[in-house]
């Protein structure tokens, strides 16, 4: 009966490291705006991630084109920046330009990937996604999404694997 039950807790401890672990927390008031699927929706490109000396190229486009994918199926047209924008500003202004009534901004807060199936070490990854109203700038929601994947992996998990399922989760819950 022990030994069952020592099988059981190991069971239920590998299986609890065996899933990837996500959460996404509100950062403004109203807790959960409208949007309107008849709008369009204009992506800014984040700049790269990094993770002490070492830069992630790329970064910034996979989490860019992720949100716009998301919003993709909800917005009535979606347009992903030419290039990073170095202030927020800057977006808002490529937005209206190309007719967009929302701008969403990501920014790459923390972007981690670790080789999980030889080391243990989860990947990990943080974004704050924050949608701007183009036509006055000012901001209408804004949230982190954070995510790490498991800690036992036969493969290993990248960051931007990370970020499908959370980002999609909050922008359906936008409209």
């Amino acid at each position: 009966m022990r030994a069952r039950r020592r099988l059981l807790v190991l069971l239920a401890l590998v299986l609890g490291g065996c899933t990837a672990r996500y959460e996404v927390s509100n950062l403004s008031e109203p807790a959960s705006p409208k949007l309107d699927r008849g709008k369009v929706v204009y992506v800014a490109i984040p700049q790269d991630g990094a993770y002490g000396n070492r830069n992630y190229p790329g970064s910034g486009q996979m989490v860019a084109q992720s949100v716009a994918a998301a919003f993709s199926g909800l917005a009535k047209r979606v347009q992903v920046a030419d290039r990073p924008a170095q202030q927020p500003e800057q977006a808002v202004e490529a937005a209206k330009s190309v007719g967009a009534d929302y701008v969403a901004v990501p920014v790459i807060v923390h972007w981690e990937h670790r080789n999980t199936a030889w080391s243990g070490i989860p990947s990990r990854m943080s974004i704050r996604l924050t949608l701007l109203d183009a036509a006055t700038g000012k901001q209408i929601t804004s949230s982190a999404i954070e995510g790490r994947s498991r800690i036992m992996s036969w493969t290993a998990t990248s960051p931007e694997s990370l970020l499908k399922e959370p980002v999609h989760e909050h922008v359906r819950g936008l409209y």
